[in-house]
């Protein structure tokens, strides 16, 4: 508080008389407050920050601070003790042992947080680790301590960097004239002129005199504040040239992991001059880019960079102790920890004492590996015997006494871990000392011991897969891999997908492995011990040479004599003479047994499979889209990708095709597709983000660049040289991905469980409908259930500029379908009404063909196929009894209206089969209006 607000207030005429003395002492206090202000301005900024805060504790401002910090109520946490901040934090203590091997060596509050942010996280799961920084202040505090108390202190740092002290000027005292009093009061009614001229001089003569006095402040403030600057920046200097020096020797020059500020970790800018790091928003809002150069945080430009004072370096005293058997005497000490070993405690026992000036110890000397582990997949105990103890009777020497025990020592255990490594196959997974992962890997040896058992090893079921390798294991894959967790398919070679040329005749391999998603294919060698490498490696440059005609080198040229001797079949040169291509079929052929191409797959079609690819290859001819609506279980997959495989084997189309199925389903289309269309090349579309990128890079197309890399589904730039016959993917990726799917040209289009398709405003049908494709097929084992408005949702996919312009008349009449009672309610002009629209709209559909019900292998009379043509039967020609038609049931009425049951067989049925034997034609719709109206 200043002099002047500590003089009282003297009232009346009391402080009239004594004004003059009043002034003087005023006066006299504004001298003595100037070396003060000095002070206060030369003092470091935290110093001006604390005294303001003691000003503003009697003041509004200071009261509002009290208001918030009583808020919070967390102690200080280098005064209090940790039950207290646990208290007010609301937060679990707990329990840290400042003796363990991790917090040995640690100076730092950092480090010190690293390794006791786990057992926090576990004491207070669901609690931000912000919250509890007080708690961590306080721990290393005690931590600092407890090292105190053992005689190994650590140098507290300093929570705020004081500037230095500047050293200014001194200047002159300017004495200020002191006024005269007069023992007597001045008479106002003096008669001397020259009193008022006196007296003014006067007024002018102190107004100058404190001009001068405000001007002189002014100056020193200037040369003090620009002396500050020039300070500051040669401190700034030489702080980052010091850094830059730090990382040139190779030192670990490390900033904090959070934001100064927030206490958030993310993408921070690091100070050059202090361990700092702050986040650009929060040091300015504005900043859109983090800025270039040598940077200094707004607390090393304000205050300058801190002094980092060095403590002495005390002698490192080692453990007494050994750190494997806990007994002491003739112990090897090592020389870069503080940890000590004997000879014959060690993995293998030294068979000779040291010699050299400096050992380090097995943990010291440790390689880190050249590959980060991706995960632990099993471990077990592995026992280390000792070596045998010193004769009873010997005199042994000092070199024995080092390497052999003092008496007989059990053999010891030790866990080992088997990993797979990151970004290689699990051909390649190995085995790992326990020192190895807790030296380099802890998190992960960490997190894996929350899910296993650290006493008792895991025990993995036998699966089919592996017991059937068990008999013919030339790799021995069952005793290395199989039992300690690792699948079968995951060693199987799904495809090469990709390949890398970098000497003659030399390549690395991008290898797909099965069950496993794109993003965990791996590069091999094409000198890898892999079982079937060479087939996978033979099928990639065959598929290659099909689809672009490429040469296939002389190497791999090598595998393939090699292989087709061993098959006993011809050299390649006399069967390349041979057509390569098939000869070009009439699609609109009925085949009457299933082609040579499907039989050397050794697969047999069914009558009715093969009669519903005839019919699916008839509706192709005629350019006419299709629903094959069979009952589940009838193979329908089978039918649609064999008559796929007709059209690219018959030289129709080479595609591609697309294939959208529910993701339960993508396995047995993968299965079937393998084993009923060894040719096709088909790509697997499905996965998270990583593996959809791989599958865009790799699997679209042979022309390097075709696809844009990155994480989004981008346009395809050019459809020249496509990779793949068939695209299997689901309906949720037709939608995230519709940028790229809907730039390419399909030949046809597949979609399983088409009732999804049931809803016109569903975002798979709109996206569906915007792709580009020739063809159209809809694979359906839900029945219909008699509601036309699915069915004309189905129909409006297929054909939409044929069946959009009745969408209100269909629904009208599909609801009046749906309720019998309210149809059977209306009067008789109003049902002819109905009749009569159904009827107009029936004769607008110029060809419906739809497979409704396929009865499995029975008779061909027990078979249904539900279709209709205006042409083939009319209203006017069903001979039926309308009263008896309410006696039989559904499915005996739609045998009713079958042509081989029917009256009409020999005058319509007969000349429309030998017409069009692919198909069997009835009125399905005509079977349900006569249905319904005849309920009366």
């Amino acid at each position: 508080m200043s002099t002047e607000e500590e003089l009282p207030v003297v009232e009346g005429e009391e402080s009239m008389e004594e004004g003059s003395v009043t002034q003087d002492a005023t006066e006299e206090t504004e001298e003595d407050d100037e070396p003060e202000a000095e002070e206060e301005e030369e003092a470091g900024p935290s110093d001006r920050r604390r005294s303001s805060r003691k000003k503003g504790r009697n003041g509004k401002k200071g009261g509002k601070k009290k208001e918030a910090s009583a808020k919070l109520d967390v102690p200080d946490p280098y005064t209090s003790t940790s039950e207290e901040i646990c208290a007010a934090l609301g937060v679990n203590d707990i329990e840290v042992d400042y003796d363990q091997a991790e917090l040995q060596g640690v100076s730092s509050i950092k480090a010190f947080t690293a390794v006791i942010r786990q057992q926090l996280l576990e004491a207070n799961p669901g609690t931000n680790l912000s919250k509890m920084y007080p708690l961590q202040q306080v721990k290393y505090r005690e931590f600092q301590e407890h090292m105190t108390a053992q005689g190994k202190p650590i140098q507290n740092k300093p929570r705020g960097t004081k500037a230095p002290s500047v050293a200014t000027p001194t200047r002159e005292k300017v004495t200020v004239p002191q006024k005269t009093r007069s023992s007597r009061k001045k008479r106002r009614d003096s008669g001397d002129p020259d009193s008022d001229q006196e007296f003014e001089a006067l007024i002018k003569q102190h107004e100058q005199q404190e001009d001068d006095r405000v001007k002189e402040k002014e100056d020193a403030k200037v040369k003090r504040a620009a002396a500050k600057v020039e300070k500051k920046k040669a401190d700034l200097e030489a702080a980052r040239a010091a850094k830059k020096a730090q990382k040139e020797k190779g030192e670990a020059v490390e900033n904090q992991n959070h934001c100064e500020e927030c206490r958030q970790g993310g993408e921070l800018i690091l100070c050059d001059t202090c361990p700092r790091a702050y986040h650009g928003i929060c040091i300015d809002p504005d900043m859109e880019a983090p800025p270039e150069g040598d940077w200094s945080c707004p607390h090393c430009e304000e205050h300058g960079p801190e002094v980092a004072v060095k403590p002495e370096e005390e002698a490192k005293q080692n453990d007494d102790f050994c750190k494997i058997c806990k007994e002491t005497e003739n112990l090897l000490l090592c020389d870069s920890c503080t940890c000590s070993f004997h000879a014959y405690c060690m993995d293998p026992p030294l068979t000779e004492v040291p010699q050299e000036e400096t050992w380090a110890c097995p943990r010291c000397v440790l390689v880190q590996p050249p590959q980060r582990v991706e995960k632990i997949l099993s471990w077990r105990w592995k026992e280390i015997a000792y070596p045998d103890p010193i004769k009873e009777g010997e005199e042994p020497s000092a070199d024995d006494m080092m390497l052999k025990p003092p008496r007989k020592m059990e053999p010891r255990r030790e866990r080992e871990f088997f990993v797979k490594w990151k970004y290689l196959a699990y051909w390649q997974c190995e085995w790992i000392s326990d020192n190895v992962m807790e030296v380099f890997f802890p998190m992960l040896v960490r997190m894996y011991w929350r899910k296993v058992d650290s006493e008792l090893p895991p025990d993995f079921e036998e699966s089919v897969s592996s017991r059937h390798h068990s008999d013919n294991d030339p790799y021995k894959l069952r005793e290395r891999f199989y039992q300690f967790g690792v699948k079968p398919e995951w060693m199987q070679i799904h495809r090469i997908i990709n390949h890398q040329s970098y000497a003659k005749s030399q390549q690395d391999y991008l290898v797909k492995w099965k069950e496993l998603s794109y993003d965990q294919a791996t590069w091999e060698r094409d000198d890898a011990d892999i079982a079937n490498y060479e087939q996978a490696i033979i099928k990639y440059w065959q598929h290659r040479e099909r689809m672009l005609s490429d040469d296939i080198p002389k190497n791999v040229q090598k595998m393939i004599a090699k292989h087709r001797e061993a098959k006993g079949l011809p050299p390649k040169e006399e069967e390349s003479r041979r057509p390569k291509k098939r000869e070009k079929v009439d699609i609109r052929k009925k085949y009457e047994v299933q082609p040579d191409y499907i039989s050397e797959t050794g697969g047999n079609l069914h009558p009715y499979q093969l009669e519903g690819i005839n019919w699916l290859r008839h509706c192709w001819s005629n350019g006419t889209d299709a629903i094959l609506a069979d009952e589940m279980g009838l193979g329908k997959t089978v039918q649609s990708l064999t008559f796929l495989y007709t059209l690219m084997k018959e030289n129709h189309t080479k595609g591609p095709f697309l294939i959208a199925a529910p993701l339960s389903t993508i396995i047995n289309w993968e299965r079937e597709a393998e084993q009923w269309c060894p040719d096709f090349y088909v790509v697997t579309y499905v996965g998270d983000r990583d593996s959809r990128m791989v599958i865009r890079e790799h699997e679209f197309s042979f022309v390097e660049g075709a696809v844009r890399a990155g994480p989004k589904a981008s346009k395809l730039k050019t459809q020249e040289n496509m990779k793949f016959h068939v695209l299997l993917t689901s309906y949720e990726c037709i939608n995230m991905d519709k940028t790229i799917l809907s730039s390419i040209d399909w030949a046809a289009l597949v979609v399983d469980e088409a009732h999804r398709l049931k809803n016109n405003q569903s975002s798979f049908f709109k996206n569906l409908n915007e792709y580009n494709i020739q063809y159209r097929v809809l694979l359906t084992g839900t029945p219909l259930q008699n509601n036309l408005e699915e069915l004309f949702h189905l129909l409006n996919f297929l054909s939409a500029d044929r069946f959009n312009m009745w969408e209100g008349e269909m629904t009208k009449v599909a609801e009046w379908m749906m309720h019998a009672d309210e149809f059977r309610a209306l009067n008789s002009e109003e049902k002819f009404s109905v009749f009569k629209l159904v009827w107009q709209i029936w004769q607008r559909f110029e060809r419906l063909t739809m497979s409704l019900e396929v009865f499995g292998r029975r008779a061909l009379d027990e078979r249904i196929l539900i279709t209709s043509n205006t042409h083939a039967i009319r209203m006017d020609k069903v001979e039926v009894d309308l009263s008896k038609i309410t006696d039989y049931s559904s499915g005996e009425l739609r045998k009713m209206f079958h042509p081989f049951c029917s009256r009409l067989y020999d005058d319509v049925a007969r000349p429309l089969i030998e017409l069009e034997p692919s198909t069997i034609e009835i009125s399905y719709m005509l079977c349900h209006i006569v249905w319904h109206m005849a309920g009366e």
